[in-house]
Formats: C-alpha cells, sequence, structure tokens
C-alpha cells in the first residue's frame, strides 16, 4: 500500500464523482463540480497507486472556521484500506490547508455510527452539540454537551424522547 493525499485534478472529477455518491453526498454532477470550483483547496484525494481509496472535503462557515462536511475512506474489506490510517491522514491534510488558509476552528456533524463518532474523538475533535433529527433532515432539537460520555447518556434521552432518525454528535477541532 503506498498511499499518496493530494489535491483533486479534474481528470478525475468522474472518479471523485462516483466515490463521493457511494460514500457520502448523493448530488447531481452540477452540484459537485459546484462544490470543488467553490472550494478548490479543500477537496483532498487519497489515492494508492491510480485508485482513489478516500475523500474529504469541506466548506468555510462563520468567522474563522471550516466545516469538514464529509470523508470516507473505501470500505471494500477484500481492498484492505479501511482502518488504516487513510481517514487520519486525510483530516491531517485538510487541518494543514485550513491552517495555511488563517481558519482556527474545524467543525464537523459526524454520522450516527459510535465507530465515526470514535474516528474524529481519536482526531483530537470534542464534542459540543447533540442534534436529533427526523427522517427528511428535520430538527427535533440540538442539546449542548460538555463531553462525549454525557453525551452518549444525552443521545439515548433524544432517541427516547423523538425516535428520531438519527441523533448525531457535531464536534469542533481547534487548529
Amino acid at each position: 500500500m503506498n498511499i499518496q493525499i493530494t489535491s483533486v485534478k479534474e481528470e478525475d472529477f468522474p472518479k471523485l464523482y462516483s466515490f463521493q455518491c457511494e460514500y457520502l453526498d448523493d448530488e447531481s454532477y452540477d452540484e459537485f463540480i459546484n462544490r470543488i470550483e467553490k472550494n478548490p483547496d479543500f477537496y483532498i484525494s487519497a489515492y494508492d497507486e491510480e485508485e482513489l481509496v478516500g475523500i474529504c472535503y469541506g466548506q468555510p462557515s462563520v468567522e474563522s472556521t471550516i466545516l469538514l462536511q464529509g470523508i470516507a475512506v473505501n470500505l471494500d474489506e477484500s481492498k484492505g484500506y479501511a482502518r488504516k490510517g487513510i481517514g487520519s491522514a486525510l483530516i491531517s491534510k485538510f487541518e494543514n490547508i485550513a491552517l495555511l488558509k488563517g481558519y482556527k476552528k474545524i467543525g464537523v456533524g459526524a454520522a450516527d455510527d459510535s465507530k465515526v463518532e470514535n474516528f474524529y474523538l481519536k482526531n483530537g475533535f470534542n464534542p459540543y452539540e447533540l442534534v436529533a433529527k427526523g427522517l427528511h433532515h428535520e430538527e427535533y432539537e440540538r442539546v449542548m454537551i460538555s463531553n462525549y460520555e454525557y453525551g452518549k447518556k444525552t443521545q439515548m434521552e433524544l432517541r427516547r424522547k423523538y425516535q428520531p432518525h438519527e441523533v448525531i454528535f457535531i464536534f469542533e477541532k481547534i487548529i
């Protein structure tokens, strides 16, 4: 395995688009191109030789915060890319670019999955809020939290209260 983390290239857009739709945001190709054109520095890819194995992208938010909108690594077990540090390498590159551009903080909403939550914790992100959402992304409630353990208890309470589609952690990292 020879993983290279790099900025995206226009000739790779179709491959990146397919990967993104499979693992993250299912959007139109025009929306995808618009996302890259608005923030080309914040769309990063990971390759093993010629094979695309991961992506990471984001966009500016408020003040000095950049939002990490998506990060994914090829989960095909036969390929062996999952849990090999590729996601952490993508986040590290994203952080470095954010610092160079003058950002002070990265924010991200995690998927409602303990493995994803633990990934962000391992990479130095701190949870500060929970959001209970319905099937069509309507918000039922937002709750500020002080730490992950308290957040897990509150997450269960929100699940009992609303029976939502998901209760996600919102993380941030000061860079």
